[in-house]
């Protein structure tokens, strides 16, 4: 209970001071976000270990076979890591040719394929996104066979901010669409955007009143979508949590917030089995950052 109500007073606090440059107006948010975390016990994680000083920044995780690949943030090298999932150790490293990292934030598995999404934009002012597909096979190296290349179809300018909708780090891909929910710094929403794999169109769909920045998603055995998010205080996080989105009409639809219980920055998500989860977190200094286990059984009881 003391953590829980800790959680929602850093929240409260973080509502109003997310954005000193701009202050967001999210008291009605901020109600509703209070309502629905007293609606939900704390999902507690547990460490798992730290990963080698080339993981400090894990911004996605995928599982192929019961083999956990991740992806690092922040480096320029085009290359994936497998990594044991009980020592948090690395297995082995993958090359991936035909690629450029400028900003690598999403990875995900579907038919065969790798996806990688290089859609890193802190700033608000890309013109080069780009989405890849790289069929997967064991071995050192792994060549990308298709890069779309986009924008995001409701931008017209491009100009540096620290309060835009234009930031991502989340995607999914099913069948021939990637869609991506945005990590929005104006708004602590998630935008929803629809790419097609066939015809390379973009489009924008939904928005939906998360109350915080969206970092990784991943499908739960039901079919819901896993939204990772965080919201920050002058640049330290306190608070994480998951939404839980479901589908309606192909639209997808706000269903609870949970909040985690640990403190830092955590950027990436991939199911294990059943109700079980592993998180990946990101670290403060030059080392590694962590792996953390997460079984989320109890909320679907």
């Amino acid at each position: 209970m003391m953590k829980t109500i800790l959680f929602l007073l850093c929240s409260t606090i973080l509502f109003i001071n997310c954005d000193k440059k701009k202050p967001l107006d999210t008291t009605m948010n901020q109600d509703m976000e209070i309502d629905t975390m007293e609606n939900h016990p704390v999902a507690y994680i547990e460490e798992i270990g730290r990963f080698p000083s080339v993981i400090n920044e894990c911004s996605g995780m995928i599982n192929i076979d019961n083999r956990i690949i991740s992806m690092n943030d922040g480096s320029t090298h085009s290359l994936l890591q497998e990594i044991n999932p009980i020592t948090a150790e690395i297995i082995s490293t993958i090359n991936v040719a035909k690629t450029s990292n400028i900003d690598w934030e999403a990875l995900q598995y579907n038919n065969e394929n790798i996806y990688i999404a290089d859609i890193g934009n802190n700033e608000g002012d890309r013109e080069n996104l780009s989405l890849y597909t790289i069929p997967y096979q064991a071995g050192p190296e792994i060549i990308c066979i298709d890069t779309i290349n986009f924008i995001w179809p409701d931008q017209t300018e491009f100009i540096a901010s620290n309060s835009h909708p234009y930031d991502c780090e989340s995607m999914l891909v099913e069948g021939n669409v990637a869609t991506f929910f945005s990590k929005n710094r104006s708004d602590l929403k998630t935008n929803v955007y629809r790419l097609d794999l066939t015809t390379e169109l973009i489009t924008k769909g939904e928005s939906i009143s998360i109350v915080g920045l969206a970092t990784d998603a991943v499908k739960d055995p039901s079919g819901n979508v896993i939204l990772l998010s965080y919201l920050t205080f002058n640049g330290n996080t306190f608070a994480n949590k998951i939404s839980i989105l479901e589908v309606s009409d192909g639209v997808y639809k706000l269903k609870e917030s949970i909040p985690i219980s640990e403190n830092t920055q955590i950027e990436a998500i991939v199911h294990i089995e059943d109700h079980k989860y592993l998180l990946g977190a990101e670290s403060e200094t030059n080392e590694g950052g962590y792996l953390y286990s997460l079984d989320l059984g109890e909320f679907y009881e």
